[in-house]
């Protein structure tokens, strides 16, 4: 009763209308929290009247958003080919040329190659080759090194031998290609050490998690010179997308188990493309200034506040994500149907159009020149972003501040100089989405191996991150990469050696595997 009371003093005072408005709020919250559990969370835009398709999706639903594609194309196929008797089958993806190839001689016995009507010898006039992809458990094997050494009869000019290669972990029995493979199963396919150590043990080989567990630190305090290379290299670059995101470490000074650490992330796209990843137990100012020491490009990020704190101290500029203003009406659009006032979804709607219309000019210039890109956003885009503001400015007005669709307009005002940015440098991306594409490999694992125990192991997760992702942008089959530079680091003693083994430069210098462009 005494409860019952309370909430009615609470909101006694409150007119119909700030009523209403409260209860919108907690029915978005709920609609929100239940789209989050049972449905898909796909931003979308709704087919317009002119058929255009749709312009914008979050990163998270690409894999979705693609599979949709395929089958419409399937359904169109079928379409154009309804007259005919017959239908085409499509063409299976031949098996790649590096697999080793066995054949197996499928012959007649020696009996059968006479002719049973003229008894003579039957001629060979062709022959029919067909592939079937074979698939074995990993299999393990040891190579031996056996050092040769000699000595002079006279037995006084000592004992001359070759110098073995170095080992990437002295004192262990792990080669390069067992730390590749390691480091793979658990960075690239999110498979946990300990899941490891089972199917290490179905091949009679003992190996437990914590001696991997080490090994993958030692791996990672063998690559810091290549990732501080790679980190040095990313801060000269004109422009990058920054992002951070929680991981829990078990075992922290100062803190409980419970506490959030997190992973920062920046990234280059272009032709050097770099992914960094970055451990820090905080989200604090400073973490962001170490990781953004005498950058003085421009950064692609969203409104955390930290960023503005440092960047007139750092003398770096700052462009606002359009994923993030648009996912504010979207949700209002999305989550209030149920909820809001009428005018309310259909200010949503309005603004969801504008932001589709800079989303369109977009599409028409990607992957063109910064010169051609430029100029596309100074003709169109900015007519658009004009118009836009004065559509917020004259609807902030009617709407109520706290309503969804209120807050979204608010974001997007307050925001507007820095999401504006990209209109002015062909360089600039419209958001922040490469970047968050990359940080959702470390999400997906994360699920898997869910914390940390030590801090060095989550020093380790970002160095071997940067690594793979790395590799991934720059078209290198990740185990390939890991592989040559577990090998080569131990000998790299000069920054020329280093600058070859960057994700970037290997291809040129090394034979490596490419990494499929549908992985990506």
């Amino acid at each position: 009763m005494k409860k019952t009371s309370s909430i009615h003093s609470k909101y006694s005072g409150l007119s119909e209308r700030e009523l209403l408005d409260i209860i919108e709020a907690l029915t978005i919250r709920n609609n929100r929290l239940t789209i989050m559990l049972f449905g898909s969370r796909s931003e979308r835009f709704a087919a317009d009247p002119e058929g255009q398709r749709l312009l914008f999706n979050e990163v998270e639903e690409l894999v979705e958003i693609e599979a949709e594609e395929e089958k419409k194309a399937v359904e169109e196929a079928k379409k154009s080919d309804s007259d005919k008797t017959k239908k085409r089958r499509g063409k299976r993806a031949p098996l790649p040329e590096y697999l080793p190839r066995t054949e197996k001689i499928i012959d007649l016995p020696e009996e059968e190659k006479k002719c049973s009507i003229h008894n003579v010898d039957l001629v060979k006039m062709g022959e029919e080759r067909v592939e079937k992809l074979e698939i074995e458990p990993a299999k393990a094997s040891v190579t031996v090194y056996v050092t040769l050494k000699y000595k002079c009869p006279c037995g006084d000019c000592g004992i001359s031998e070759a110098a073995r290669p170095s080992d990437p972990i002295p004192k262990s029995f792990a080669s390069p290609g067992l730390l590749a493979y390691i480091a793979t199963q658990k960075y690239v396919d999110g498979l946990p050490l300990s899941r490891q150590e089972r199917i290490f043990e179905r091949a009679d080989i003992s190996l437990n998690r914590t001696t991997m567990a080490r090994w993958m630190i030692k791996a990672s305090e063998l690559s810091l010179p290549l990732v501080s290379l790679m980190h040095t290299d990313l801060l000269e670059s004109p422009v990058l997308h920054a992002d951070e995101t929680t991981v829990q470490v078990l075992n922290e000074p100062h803190k409980t188990a419970e506490s959030k650490s997190y992973m920062w992330c920046l990234a280059r796209s272009g032709p050097k493309p770099i992914i960094y990843y970055s451990y820090h137990d905080n989200r604090s100012r400073k973490a962001a200034a170490d990781l953004l020491v005498d950058f003085k490009g421009t950064v692609i990020a969203d409104a955390y506040k930290v960023y503005d704190s440092i960047q007139n101290v750092l003398g770096f500029k700052l462009a606002g994500c359009w994923a993030h203003a648009r996912r504010r009406f979207w949700e209002a659009e999305k989550f209030g149907k149920k909820a809001s006032a009428k005018t309310d979804l259909l200010l949503a709607s309005q603004a969801l159009r504008f932001i589709r219309k800079l989303y369109a000019i977009e599409d028409d210039v990607s992957g063109q020149d910064k010169a051609i890109v430029l100029e596309a956003r100074q003709r169109r885009s900015t007519l658009i972003l004009e118009e836009f503001r004065a559509w917020l400015l004259d609807k902030e007005l009617i709407v109520l501040p706290k309503s969804p669709t209120g807050k979204a307009i608010s974001y997007a005002l307050s925001q507007w100089t820095k999401l504006t940015v990209f209109s002015q440098d062909g360089l600039v991306d419209i958001d922040n989405n490469y970047l968050e594409a990359h940080i959702k490999p470390f999400a997906v694992g994360r699920k898997n191996w869910l914390f940390a125990s030590v801090q060095a192991g989550a020093h380790a997760s970002a160095n071997l991150y940067s690594l793979v992702e790395s590799a991934k942008v720059n078209g290198i089959e990740p185990f390939d990469y890991l592989n040559l530079i577990f090998k080569e680091l131990p000998s790299a003693k000069d920054l020329d050696s280093l600058d070859k083994l960057l994700p970037y430069n290997a291809a040129q210098h090394y034979q490596l595997r490419p990494y499929s462009s549908s992985k990506k």
